[in-house]
């Protein structure tokens, strides 16, 4: 809680912080990029809760995007092709960021968040690549619920054109029978040969 209070009462502390991990990540992975070739790069960061950011856009425009610029740049430079960021909660505040940023995808897209794939389709259209939306919760309902929440969003987001990769908004919970997820995947095949 304390720390919260101090990007407003200790800016300039959060700014050295903040200044001190972005240098610590560049010194740790530096070597490595330079000697492995690594095609995608995951910023694992939960920015949001159920109800939106954790913080504002504004103090997210202030204090992470030039330490996630600077990041991003250093990760092209050393030839990483895809950026992707994983952030639980609702992040469509956020999102003009990441496209700003360079980063190339965004998930889990929490259904039960209110992050829905196909709204933010429409929205950023074809600035970054969604995976995830597909409502975790479902795949425990039921095979009517699998189906209902599969077709809406998978054939929603083939027909806006792809640049989405079908996927639950989350890791699969384990009250979810092994018989609806393999319905699920089913699913998800059927229609991929059939469209």
């Amino acid at each position: 809680m304390r720390l919260s209070v101090y990007f407003f009462r200790k800016p300039d502390l959060i700014h050295e912080i903040l200044d001190f991990l972005v240098d610590f990540f560049i010194k740790a992975t530096e070597k490595a990029l330079s000697e492995v070739e690594v095609d995608a790069f995951i910023f694992n960061e939960d920015f949001a809760h159920k109800g939106g950011p954790h913080i504002s856009p504004r103090i997210f425009k202030e204090f992470f995007f030039p330490r996630y610029e600077e990041i991003v740049k250093f990760l092209r430079k050393h030839n990483v092709k895809v950026i992707e960021l994983d952030s639980d909660g609702n992040t469509e505040p956020l999102i003009p960021f990441f496209i700003k940023l360079g980063i190339d995808a965004h998930w889990p897209l929490e259904a039960a968040a209110g992050m829905d794939p196909l709204k933010i389709r429409k929205e950023f259209w074809e600035e970054i690549a969604l995976y995830g939306g597909i409502d975790k919760r479902s795949l425990a309902a039921g095979k009517k619920f699998i189906k209902k929440e599969v077709y809406r969003k998978v054939l929603g987001m083939m027909e806006l054109g792809g640049g989405y990769i079908p996927t639950v908004d989350h890791t699969v919970p384990p009250d979810v029978p092994l018989e609806n997820f393999l319905y699920y995947l089913r699913l998800k095949q059927k229609i991929a040969e059939e469209f």
